[in-house]
């Protein structure tokens, strides 16, 4: 059972308001009951207050706690992208190896401080890129 003085969170409050929809679906629920008591969930200040509002519903389970979203893939860390960035400055030819392969982690990659971190790291490679391209380019001409 949750603690009655913790605070409701705004998905707490979405979640008891779903179920309430639910329950009206189901016949439990009249219209004015469903208005009533989703007015009623909107203004709770806590979980106990929204356990009051879905209490009398079959099934209804306390209001737990929301929790942040787990993603379902973390193949790397911020550590492991700043490893593979200094391996592109060291590495002969680490300039496109690192492009390639920040372009491919970007593709895939929904975290948005690791999509910063990717596409901070392929505007280094790719600009580090041209200039090596630019200066093989004199060198050869001259």
């Amino acid at each position: 059972m949750s603690d009655g003085s913790t605070l409701a969170s705004n998905s707490d409050r979405e979640r008891v308001v779903a179920r309430l929809a639910e329950a009206h679906v189901e016949g439990r629920l009249t219209v004015e009951d469903l208005d009533r008591l989703t007015g009623e969930a909107h203004v709770a200040r806590t979980l106990a207050d929204l356990d009051l509002v879905c209490a009398n519903l079959p099934g209804a389970e306390p209001a737990a706690p929301a929790r942040a979203p787990i993603s379902p893939r973390e193949p790397y860390s911020g550590g492991q992208i700043a490893g593979m960035a200094a391996l592109t400055i060291i590495l002969p030819m680490g300039r496109l190896i690192g492009l390639v392969t920040a372009l491919a982690l970007l593709r895939g990659e929904s975290h948005p401080e690791r999509r910063r971190m990717l596409q901070t790291w392929a505007y280094v490679c790719a600009a580090l890129l041209a200039v090596e391209i630019v200066a093989l380019t004199v060198f050869v001409i001259l």
